[in-house]
């Protein structure tokens, strides 16, 4: 690969990679925990790419010996190295959503590391509360106490429909979009059909008590109460 060919590579991915940090569209990719690593990174690339093309202007004005032609081929393959980046910067790809949680498998919420967290902590006071949905499964499955059993939750998600289901969904990650897997509530009230796949919602529901379990997979079932559509949050994701 040429010297000319390895710094345009380098100024593009290094500025692919500031874009999406200083844009937000970064959260489509990894957890909010990357962001200093990404800046940096694509600063180091654009910093050496731009030393590098410098060493090369000032290397042009020495004075130099005889030409000796010398024939480049260069391989188209190199080229097709850019189409990612140009991807980058002239697409903003959606959220996982719909067809991504129908393709996991359903994984089981992890059980409290600890005997004392069976118990979790007590819910806030209020008509409804909110939470997120990560936290919403895990207490349904894990909460000896049945706190869920009589409040009304607010939960934020997208909308998915699995004949002849219809859930609300979030993907949580660990590290990035690569590792991601859903968390989901089954949907139980009218006009569940009516909704469109991937719409973001805030919906208000009550659980049924004893619906997250093995046989559902821990996937609880919600009695809705009311559904309002919402704007998609900056953060996609849970974590």
């Amino acid at each position: 690969m040429r010297r000319e060919t390895q710094n345009i590579l380098l100024v593009l991915l290094g500025g692919a990679l500031l874009k999406i940090s200083l844009n937000g569209t970064y959260l489509r990719y990894v957890k909010p925990a990357q962001l200093p690593w990404l800046i940096a990174a694509g600063a180091v690339m654009v910093a050496v790419a731009f030393i590098s093309i410098g060493q090369d202007v000032i290397a042009a004005r020495r004075p130099s010996g005889p030409v000796v032609d010398v024939h480049h081929h260069g391989s188209y393959s190199t080229w097709l190295l850019l189409l990612p980046v140009l991807a980058v910067f002239l697409i903003a790809p959606p959220a996982l959503g719909e067809d991504s949680v129908n393709r996991a498998s359903t994984r089981p919420p992890p059980p409290p590391t600890s005997s004392e967290a069976f118990g979790f902590a007590p819910l806030p006071a209020g008509d409804v509360i909110e939470q997120s949905m990560r936290d919403f499964v895990e207490r349904a499955a894990w909460d000896r106490s049945g706190s869920l059993n009589t409040r009304t939750v607010q939960l934020t998600g997208f909308v998915v429909h699995k004949d002849p289901d219809t859930f609300i969904a979030r993907m949580t990650i660990s590290c990035c979009a690569a590792d991601a897997y859903p968390v989901k509530v089954r949907l139980h009230g009218p006009g569940l059909d009516t909704l469109a796949s991937d719409s973001w919602v805030k919906a208000t529901v009550r659980i049924q008590p004893g619906t997250s379990n093995k046989d559902t997979l821990y996937v609880p079932t919600v009695d809705l109460v009311d559904i309002q559509p919402t704007a998609e949050p900056q953060d996609p994701y849970e974590y």
